[in-house]
């Protein structure tokens, strides 16, 4: 709930930064202003999916860590391409020092969800990228193959 809320108010602080309007950004980068608007209310358990917190970090060239509110300086991230998550995880893990069991013992997230990611059917959510970025001590930008 936490990070509901932490994202809620980034966004509305880099929209005033901006100076922009919900629907100005909605027009921008294509996702729906009733989408934007949700995830700016903090509504519980709404956040953005992987893509749309890309699309949003790209389009305010900030980290994702900087735009969901855990970080509060903006580092620059790498520029695109960014490698598919499907491919880039399981390295990112073994270049911190880990193997998946050890990090489904520290996250409590199930090795199932791991092997999910690494096979390209489907993504891992907000919450589970910020437990893992924790375990391994390092930033979700890393994790999603956009920073160091």
């Amino acid at each position: 709930m936490e990070l509901v809320k932490k994202f809620a108010e980034s966004l509305k602080d880099i929209l005033y930064d901006y100076q922009l309007s919900v629907e100005e950004l909605s027009k921008a980068i294509g996702i729906s202003k009733n989408s934007i608007y949700v995830w700016q209310a903090g509504y519980e358990n709404y956040l953005p999916s992987i893509s749309n917190l890309l699309i949003l970090a790209d389009y305010f060239n900030c980290s994702v860590d900087y735009l969901i509110g855990i970080e509060e300086t903006n580092y620059l991230p790498k520029l695109k391409p960014y490698p598919i998550f499907a491919n880039w995880f399981r390295q990112a893990v073994e270049l911190k020092g880990y193997n998946l069991y050890r990090l489904q013992t520290e996250t409590k997230i199930n090795t199932g969800n791991f092997y999910k990611w690494i096979n390209g059917k489907g993504d891992p959510s907000l919450d589970s990228l910020v437990r893992i970025a924790k375990v391994l001590d390092c930033s979700i930008d890393y994790l999603l193959g956009r920073g160091d």
